[in-house]
Parts: C-alpha cells; sequence; structure tokens
C-alpha cells in the first residue's frame, strides 16, 4: 500500500494538531509521520499509519476481522447486500468522482468495498487491527488512504471531507456522543455526515444479547470464539423453520446472530452467523441509542435538513453542515 503526498497533507498530529513529515528508511519506504510541532512520531507498519496501539477496548474486533476478513463482502457472498445497506442509508449517488469521503471503523472493509466503487477518494481507519485485514482486502486501490487511529482523536483536518460515513460503529464506543461529534467535526461546510446506531427499545434490551453480555465481555477471546461456533452448531439448523413459523419473533428465541432468509451459501451464512453472534457477544461496549437522542445530537452540532429514522441496522441519522 503506497501513501502518495496528496494524501499525507491532509494528516495532522491527533495530540496537538500539528503538522506531520514523513520519514524514509534506506529504502525510500515510509516508516513513520513525525509532528513537527510536539515531536510525538507515528510508524506506519506494512504502508498504515498507525496513530494508536492495539491493545485497548476494540481489540476484540482486530480478532474477528482479522479472522472473518472476506466474510461479508460483497465480492465473497456474490450478493449485493453490503451495497445495498449503503446506499439505502446514506442516499448518496453511485459515483462520486472527485468527492473526498471519510469512513469511520472501516472493520474488514465491507463497506470500504462499496465506497471505493463510487470512484471518490476514500480515507478509511479502524481503531483496531482490523485495518490490516480491510488492507489485505482492498490495499491495491489507488483511490485509498487507510490508516489506525481513534474516532475520538482524528489525525486529519477538520471540516476536509464531502461526507463522512460511520455504520456500525457508534455504539461501540465508550462514549457515543463523543464519537458523533469528532466525526461532524471533520464534514465540510455544505458536506454530509451519515451514521447509524443500536437502537435502544424495550424488545431491543430484552434480547439474549444483553441478558448474556454480562458474562460474556468477561471472558477470553478465544474461548468465547469457540463455544459460538458449537452454539451456532447446534442453533443454526432450528433458524429456517422458526422464522418459517413466527417470523423475526421466532428467530430471536435463538441466543445466535442468523442471516437464513438473505440467500448466502451455507458455509457463508455459517461463517457470517459466527462473526456476528461473536460481535453481539464480545465488545466492550454496546451502547444503544433513542431517536431522539440522535437528533439532538444533530442539532447541538448545527447541521441542517437532518434525517433520522428506522434503518437497516437499527437507527439511521444524515445531515448537512450548514
Amino acid at each position: 500500500m503506497l501513501l502518495d503526498q496528496s494524501a499525507l497533507t491532509l494528516f495532522v498530529c491527533p495530540h496537538c494538531g500539528g503538522a506531520l513529515d514523513g520519514r524514509h528508511d534506506a529504502a525510500n519506504a515510509l516508516e513513520a509521520l513525525d509532528c513537527r510541532s510536539c515531536q510525538t512520531s507515528f510508524p506506519v507498519v506494512n504502508g498504515i499509519p498507525r496513530f494508536v496501539g492495539s491493545d485497548h477496548y476494540a481489540a476484540s474486533f482486530g480478532m474477528q476481522w482479522n479472522r472473518h476478513r472476506r466474510t461479508q463482502l460483497d465480492s465473497h457472498t456474490g450478493l449485493p447486500i453490503s451495497r445495498d445497506r449503503v446506499f439505502s442509508t446514506t442516499g448518496w449517488a453511485e459515483r462520486l468522482e472527485g468527492e473526498r469521503v471519510l469512513e469511520a471503523g472501516s472493520g474488514a472493509g465491507r463497506f470500504t468495498e462499496v465506497l471505493l466503487s463510487t470512484g471518490a477518494h476514500l480515507y478509511s481507519f479502524d481503531y483496531s487491527t482490523a485495518v490490516d485485514a480491510n488492507a489485505a482486502n482492498h490495499g491495491a486501490a489507488a483511490n485509498l488512504t487507510l490508516f489506525q487511529g481513534d474516532i475520538f482523536h482524528i489525525p486529519l483536518q477538520k471540516h476536509a471531507f464531502d461526507k463522512v460515513l460511520c455504520l456500525g460503529v457508534l455504539q461501540h464506543t465508550p462514549d457515543p456522543e463523543r464519537a458523533f461529534k469528532s466525526l461532524a467535526a471533520h464534514v465540510r461546510p455544505g458536506g454530509h455526515l451519515v451514521v447509524d446506531l443500536y437502537p435502544k427499545r424495550l424488545t431491543a434490551m430484552l434480547s439474549w444479547k444483553y441478558v448474556l453480555r454480562p458474562i460474556t465481555t468477561r471472558m477470553e477471546r478465544e474461548r468465547l470464539y469457540r463455544i459460538i461456533e458449537r452454539g451456532v452448531d447446534v442453533f443454526l439448523p432450528l433458524a429456517r423453520p422458526l422464522r418459517a413459523i413466527a417470523g423475526r419473533a421466532g428467530v430471536r428465541l435463538l441466543p445466535i446472530a442468523e442471516y437464513s432468509h438473505l440467500g448466502l451459501p451455507p458455509a457463508v451464512n455459517h461463517a457470517w452467523a459466527v462473526l456476528d453472534t461473536f460481535d453481539m457477544y464480545s465488545p466492550a461496549h454496546d451502547h444503544p441509542q433513542t431517536q431522539e437522542t440522535l437528533r439532538r445530537w444533530f442539532a447541538d452540532v448545527g447541521f441542517r435538513d437532518v434525517h433520522v429514522a428506522r434503518g437497516p441496522n437499527g437507527i439511521i441519522g444524515r445531515g448537512w453542515r450548514g
């Protein structure tokens, strides 16, 4: 993965906001970004600038996405699941040449793949080592700038992006409101911000996830993963008949995530169930929100034409910076 100079000019020090200079090794490969102001140095590992370490609250995501780096890619499933979610959630055009887009919380890059296809110059980051999975999937793309960073201290110039997208991430941060406002600060005047969040409603809060998370979040990750694999083997065959009998209410009886209704190939369906079940039970943080709360966040940052509604993964919110 190569970082061109024009992409590097947008990076700033996440500590002091100072400009960064690239430092090269004897073979002229970029090995670090150095802050001119506070002298902090940020390593570039495997072509990816690293503004954070890897031992933190998002470590489980690094594990899951490197283990399932292709599971949710449309190019792997043969179905436009991620593509449909991006465009139905954002309302964006499918061609975005000349625009600069920021993707927060990329995971292995299921939405990165879609955003790259628009022709936009995409800046994409994750807090975890999921960036390595994303690089393995999409690192050859000329319109991708990938880095590992903290959503609360994004190492990029403020008000620099035409569009900012954050799907499936905010609820997994320690402070979703602060994370949202950090993203909003990177939208240029006239630019567009789109996020989604888990919904805070009674039926969701009474699900297996919130009953079991007080136990599962304390478990060693490898052990939890093995238990989930065995659980999926047991419960997944029950999903189709339960869905046929009682619809979504039927599959809520199962303590796993399942997607038998999407038409995934059997092996992919099994892998997706393991992945998303682990995603339910392992994250350190899971903070669902109400539509009213999300509207307030948009109002607090002064965005206009705000739309908040139910979406394919909970609630979606989008708005324009005035």
